[in-house]
């Protein structure tokens, strides 16, 4: 059974100085109380989430899961420099002296590894602080409970592979907690599992977020507002998601783009393949003469093109329309561009080959800048048109084109982890079915461009 919250008292019956009274604050209350397993925690710089995280797993030592059951909890950040930074002597202090035998100067205290244990009548309670940069330091040990901080600055990934398995054992709680940044390797996924968590979407999920002024005095937070970029202020202050700088597709908009997208068994399915190894991300959806509209998305983990073709046929046996398959040149790194043998795995499918099926196979990539703006013409062109649609139901689709961004001064993608894999999917077909042509009416003057003198 999960360790909660039920007796706060159990922590604060010797408190340390360190322990400092709290401002009342309804959802951080909500938050110190709740029962949920999995916590995401996007709150606004300084609001006291940190602190918050802190006492919750030095309340979590003395509850006991049954005589003779040790338990064990770790302090998480992206590294480990950092994370000793951030919580080490914070941790320390908050722990009562007369629950480390020996006291903190003893053997029941580890400044080399950054451990503490804590020695009850029932049982044994280890505290780590662990740096994620090197996600094998979580993965082995059997966990009750743990607070990954800095969130989006985590790897991608390290969650999901490495801190969930090492969870499940002992049913092990994890607050997810950070500002809710643009930037980060892991913001991305950060952003996805807290809106999943706040949406119930989540299993055994919850979310809490609440804004600076909560908490800072009024002076700094109109200094913060007076010297920063409202974008960066919204993010940081209150905590607010914020789109990327520099975003690569800003014709998207959530409000317009996005509304249901109605399968129909005897249309042609169009399939836009992107082939990396992990993860094999597929969009699937109708093109008609004027619009495409995606409403499935395939997305694998350590897989694939049999796997994804296999997964494509479990969702679609029954489909009579006949099949449209769209992806990237041929190349020879596998990694970010098809293989020829992907294509052969394609074609050579019999169960699509029935009903009718096309392969779109350029003999080139057009240029990155090229595709990414047949797309935003699909979503919105200059003469008003929206012509592209995405189902409420592809959520890591409408994610991917709402956070897709370029390194700053630069056309170049910030893709990192998860990021551009569906968007990569979506713009195959896109250029393959509606590539940017220039219109020009009979009668008018050819447009002849030539290099500078």
């Amino acid at each position: 059974m999960t360790a909660t919250l039920d007796k706060p008292r159990q922590a604060a019956a010797e408190p340390t100085p360190r322990w400092t009274p709290l401002r009342p604050h309804a959802e951080q209350w909500r938050l110190m109380t709740s029962t949920a397993r999995f916590i995401g925690v996007p709150a606004g710089r300084r609001s006291g989430k940190t602190e918050l995280a802190k006492r919750r797993l030095v309340m979590s030592l003395p509850v006991s899961k049954g005589p003779g059951v040790d338990t064990q909890y770790f302090f998480g950040g992206p590294t480990h420099d950092q994370a000793k930074h951030i919580a080490w002597q914070d941790l320390l202090d908050l722990v009562p002296d007369r629950w480390i035998p020996g006291g903190k100067r003893g053997p029941n205290v580890s400044y080399g590894e950054l451990w503490i244990q804590c020695v009850f009548p029932t049982h044994l309670a280890r505290l780590w602080v662990l740096g994620l940069d090197q996600p094998r330091r979580v993965e082995g040990p059997a966990w009750d409970g743990c607070v990954l901080d800095e969130s989006c600055d985590l790897k991608p990934g390290v969650f999901a592979r490495s801190v969930r398995p090492a969870l499940a054992d002992r049913a092990g709680w994890c607050w997810r907690i950070g500002v809710p940044k643009r930037t980060g390797q892991g913001a991305p996924e950060y952003r996805e599992f807290c809106e999943a968590c706040e949406a119930g979407d989540y299993p055994a999920g919850a979310a809490f977020s609440w804004p600076s002024r909560d908490i800072l005095p009024a002076e700094e937070v109109q200094h913060a507002a007076e010297t920063l970029d409202p974008r960066d202020f919204r993010e940081q202050y209150e905590a607010a998601w914020e789109t990327v700088s520099g975003q690569i597709f800003h014709a998207f908009s959530r409000q317009f783009n996005v509304r249901p997208c109605a399968y129909d068994p005897k249309r042609a399915l169009v399939v836009g393949m992107d082939f990396n190894v992990d993860p094999m991300a597929w969009v699937v959806g109708h093109a008609w003469p004027d619009r495409i509209e995606w409403f499935d998305e395939l997305w694998l983990r350590n897989a694939n093109t049999q796997a994804a073709l296999d997964a494509l046929w479990a969702r679609y046996a029954a489909h009579d329309g006949g099949w449209q398959f769209c992806g990237d040149a041929a190349g020879k790194a596998r990694k970010t561009s098809a293989s020829a043998t992907d294509y052969l795995l394609v074609a050579n499918d019999r169960r699509f080959q029935a009903r009718g099926r096309t392969i779109h196979f350029p003999a080139a990539n057009p240029r990155l800048a090229d595709r990414f703006a047949a797309c935003n013409a699909m979503f919105h062109n200059a003469a008003g048109q929206r012509r592209m649609f995405v189902s409420p139901d592809c959520r890591r689709l409408i994610r991917d084109l709402e956070i897709r961004g370029y390194k700053p001064g630069t056309r170049d993608p910030a893709d990192s982890g998860d990021v551009g894999h569906l968007t990569d999917a979506m713009g195959y077909v896109v250029w393959q079915l509606f590539p940017l042509r220039l219109d020009q009416p009979a009668g008018e003057a050819r447009i002849i461009m030539r290099r500078p003198v």
